[in-house]
């Protein structure tokens, strides 16, 4: 691969069945238990850690969970219910290089794991391991479907995505339209689910900034499942219904709360949350001024209203963008406010909001317009002090290689 292929690549891209609780209940003890659990399921109370109920729309007061220990692992953390990825980017076009990414590995991984379905819905792919990965679990029976973009996926030409329609796995596209299939998530059993901003890439795994999280709900799969069948039958898009079966799921006193773009309104959610928040860490591949919502009659930015809060003194505000894309920050730079461009000579490709030090937005939903309005996206806010934590840590690392933003960048 050339180095202006890659950077072509690179700079386009925007971006077992778990152990199930078994008890053995005896004599009257054993009874006395059972008519616990089932009063406690009865009033909404999940005594056997299954996904808590949802609730029709977010609540802005979220119960801090119970802490959890994470666990390193091989790059990221294991959090029992969910595992967290980072990318280690090391920047090179040497084919024979490109091996060994814990967060390409992770994903193989959890593939070969799969028994009986796989639903992936990729902007594009190249990853060989992962195409052989899904290969090998179609062959063994797995039931594998894919839908990809039309341009950045099944017709780019380095795709891989060419062997799995050969190999007979069922595979959609969007065809030709204006927005992008830009997810990049798998669901997998019915019971967890695969999501980030980690283009299925050498450059997504190998060069550039990424995060991923690998999470085991049920009611989580559910919901990515039911937005992968609107797509695999042909809804994309604003065409696609608005209709995510649990858009608040709750897992071990973790509240998850679930959009997909364009059919859902993000920016409304972000505007609710950045208002009362205390601070706010950003690390975004695109962040633009045009990404509005409705604030009463009036279409509103939000991140002017960032800008606002912090110029107030009632937001501390520090954030990273891509260096290509860091023209949409002259709101935040000429209010002299704490951004700068990143570091990686490729490409940083996060889209992560971190607020107040316990909640994290992540996804694949670039902060723009077009994420908003045109494409197909998922995103997840999760309130969780813990998963927080971790995020904190990429965006310390990211900081440390951070630019100054120069001063011929913006005519203020």
């Amino acid at each position: 691969m050339s180095k202006n292929t890659s950077s072509r690549r690179a700079r386009r891209s925007t971006q077992k069945t778990s152990n199930t609780q078994r008890a053995a209940v005896t004599g009257i003890t054993g009874l006395v238990l059972v008519l616990i659990v089932l009063a406690a399921q009865l009033v909404g109370i999940d005594v056997l850690h299954v996904e808590e109920g949802d609730k029709a729309t977010p609540v802005p007061t979220i119960p801090i969970p119970p802490s959890i220990k994470l666990v390193a692992i091989p790059g990221g953390y294991d959090g029992g219910w969910f595992q967290v990825y980072f990318t280690q980017p090391i920047n090179t076009e040497d084919p024979s290089k490109f091996t060994g990414s814990p967060v390409e590995a992770a994903l193989i991984e959890a593939i070969d794991g799969a028994q009986q379905s796989l639903d992936v819905a990729v902007f594009e792919m190249n990853s060989q391991p992962v195409t052989d990965a899904l290969i090998r679990a179609f062959e063994r029976g797995v039931k594998v479907r894919v839908v990809s973009d039309g341009e950045y996926g099944l017709e780019d030409p380095e795709t891989t995505l060419d062997q799995i329609e050969f190999a007979g796995i069922p595979l959609e596209t969007d065809g030709a339209r204006r927005g992008l299939m830009h997810n990049k998530f798998f669901v997998i059993d019915g019971l967890y689910v695969w999501t980030g901003s980690t283009n299925i890439t050498v450059n997504g795994f190998y060069n550039n900034n990424n995060n991923a999280m690998l999470i085991r709900s049920s009611r989580l799969a559910q919901d990515y499942a039911a937005e992968f069948e609107e797509m695999f039958t042909g809804s994309f898009g604003k065409t696609s219904p608005q209709d995510t079966p649990n858009p608040v799921v709750t897992v071990e006193g973790t509240q998850i709360e679930v959009f997909f773009e364009s059919e859902g309104d993000v920016p409304a959610r972000l505007a609710e949350l950045f208002r009362q928040a205390r601070s706010v860490h950003f690390m975004a591949f695109s962040f633009t001024d045009s990404m509005e919502w409705r604030d009463g009659g009036t279409e509103r930015s939000v991140m002017e209203l960032l800008r606002d809060e912090a110029r107030a003194g009632s937001l501390d505000l520090q954030g990273i963008v891509e260096s290509s894309s860091r023209s949409y920050l002259k709101p935040l730079y000429c209010a002299d406010l704490n951004v700068r461009q990143d570091g990686n000579p490729d490409v940083m490709h996060h889209k992560v909001f971190i607020i107040d030090e316990s909640t994290v937005v992540m996804g694949s939903f670039n902060f723009s317009q077009s994420a908003a309005n045109d494409n197909d996206e998922n995103l997840l806010i999760i309130h969780n002090p813990d998963l927080a934590g971790a995020y904190l840590e990429e965006f310390t690392r990211r900081w440390t290689e951070a630019q100054e933003i120069p001063s011929s960048a913006f005519d203020c």
